[in-house]
């Protein structure tokens, strides 16, 4: 992935999750997944974790946070 600003980062991996919303990964699938080195793909996640976009389940893997629309559509 080319060089983007942190912010930008954070944007374009939310995106990646909102095209995907079963997307279920560890931090390590998503460095690879997203091209990213371990340390700058932790920061993003964690982000979206600190803004509630994402959660991380016991299972160590970061999932889209579930919304009403999602858990009255299963």
């Amino acid at each position: 992935m080319q060089m983007l600003s942190f912010r930008k980062l954070v944007q374009v991996i939310r995106e990646e999750f909102e095209d995907a919303p079963d997307l279920t990964v560890t931090a390590g699938e998503a460095a690879r997944f997203f091209g990213l080195d371990r340390p700058t793909c932790e920061r993003v996640l964690t982000e979206l974790l600190r803004v509630g976009f994402l959660v991380l389940g016991v299972d160590a893997r970061y999932r889209q946070t579930p919304t009403e629309c999602t858990v009255g559509s299963r």
